[in-house]
């Protein structure tokens, strides 16, 4: 950068800060580099070159019209150096960069041109709050503070992520908005999701209770890295328009992968009783192979309900007789206290398995333990009511102060 350019842009950063901007005719102090006071360390007077090069160039400045300069007395050293308010414009378009308030509407423009019509709740409420702020403040992201591609890009994402009907793959979602099939993963990816995540309250609570990867957080928006694989074991049918499949003729289940969801008509459950839902891999694939009933179905949880996992289970839901009995095995902990809450909001007669105060008083020495933070805010959900059907088991917690992990239960 020019010694020109480093004063300008060292001037108008101090504007950008003053109430100048942000409250026009409030202020009467003047926006200026204190040379003295080193806000201007480039310039070193002991250095005759350097000194020069930059009184020259505040002379330049100077004869512009875009600052008025004040010396030392009697000396060629700079004391002060005072932008001209009456040229701002002039002294915006001289460090070719853009006014903040013209650069607010430009952002403002495109995102309410570029998002228009779209109605996903979480897209609407950033484009709402990037908008006020705009208007209001003269704010705009960080990310379009100076370039148009990354804001570009963004939006194409957005208005590409509104116009699904249905799940899709991460690089077939690429394809469609960008036509190159990996351009989403290298390039817009990771701001899509800084923004879903602040701006859907269902995937940050689902980030808040679990820890979910980049792809698990695209899952959950129903982008998928690569289809996800549902596992199950149990004497049922799937009925699709292309055949029947039958999950009762593989002893210990199958997997299913998520891309066969939309196309599943039927599921027969006539042979089944149960339905048990269970979180962790580990006691799903242990309960399959050694406690799992004739006329019981299984289902492996997984802890993180992305869309099309919601449309199985819902499926399955449907399927099940009003008598049927369904339950939901996970950590007795405030996370599967959540994933139990959750899945009730789709199964509303779902009951806990092995979640009771009587196991942690039985595996409570080999419990984990908790801070005093975790335990204080789960005794003020008891407190509230958010968890009726665990109170005893919280007690329990709160008595010993640990929580049983699921995997306990495999050192009987």
């Amino acid at each position: 950068m020019t010694e020109q350019g480093v004063i300008l842009n060292r001037l108008l950063d101090k504007y950008e800060n003053s109430k100048h901007l942000s409250e026009p005719g409030t202020s009467t102090r003047r926006v200026m580099l204190r040379v003295g006071k080193k806000e201007l360390p480039e310039y070193i007077y002991e250095d005759a070159a350097i000194r020069d090069s930059y009184n020259e160039a505040a002379l330049e400045l100077e004869k512009q019209h875009l600052v008025q300069l004040e010396w030392v007395k009697a000396r060629p050293v700079l004391s002060n150096v005072i932008l001209r308010l009456d040229r701002i414009m002039p002294c915006y378009a001289a460090a070719e960069r853009v006014h903040p308030r013209v650069r607010a509407k430009q952002v403002t423009d495109a995102v309410r041109i570029g998002l228009d019509g779209v109605a996903v709740p979480w897209i609407a409420a950033w484009r709402e709050d990037v908008c006020k702020s705009a208007d209001e403040q003269m704010k705009v992201p960080a990310f379009c503070k100076k370039d148009d591609a990354s804001l570009r890009d963004l939006l194409g994402a957005l208005r590409g992520y509104a116009a699904l009907s249905g799940s899709i793959t991460m690089r077939a979602f690429s394809s469609r908005c960008f036509s190159d099939t990996k351009y989403f993963e290298r390039n817009v990816r990771d701001l899509f999701l800084t923004i879903a995540r602040k701006y859907d309250t269902e995937l940050a609570l689902a980030c808040d209770e679990n820890e979910l990867g980049e792809r698990e957080q695209l899952a959950f928006l129903g982008i998928y890295a690569r289809p996800e694989l549902y596992e199950l074991a149990g004497n049922c049918t799937i009925q699709t328009s292309q055949g029947s499949i039958c999950i009762g003729a593989a002893p210990y289940g199958l997997a299913l992968p998520s891309t066969l969801v939309d196309f599943i008509m039927e599921i027969d459950l006539t042979a089944i009783r149960s339905i048990t839902f269970i979180e962790n891999k580990t006691n799903y694939d242990a309960y399959v192979m050694s406690e799992k009933q004739p006329e019981e179905l299984v289902v492996y949880h997984g802890g993180f309900l992305s869309p099309q996992k919601k449309r199985l289970i819902a499926s399955i839901a449907h399927a099940a007789s009003e008598t049927m009995k369904i339950r939901f095995w996970a950590d007795i902990d405030t996370g599967g206290f959540r994933m139990f809450r959750h899945l009730q909001e789709l199964i509303p007669s779902l009951t806990p398995m092995r979640m009771s105060g009587e196991f942690v008083d039985s595996f409570h020495e080999h419990g984990l333990a908790r801070s005093e933070a975790y335990l204080s805010s789960l005794r003020i959900d008891m407190e509230n009511g958010k968890y009726p059907l665990f109170r005893d088991a919280i007690e329990r917690i709160l008595n010993y102060g640990v929580t049983i992990e699921q995997e306990t239960f495999l050192n009987e």
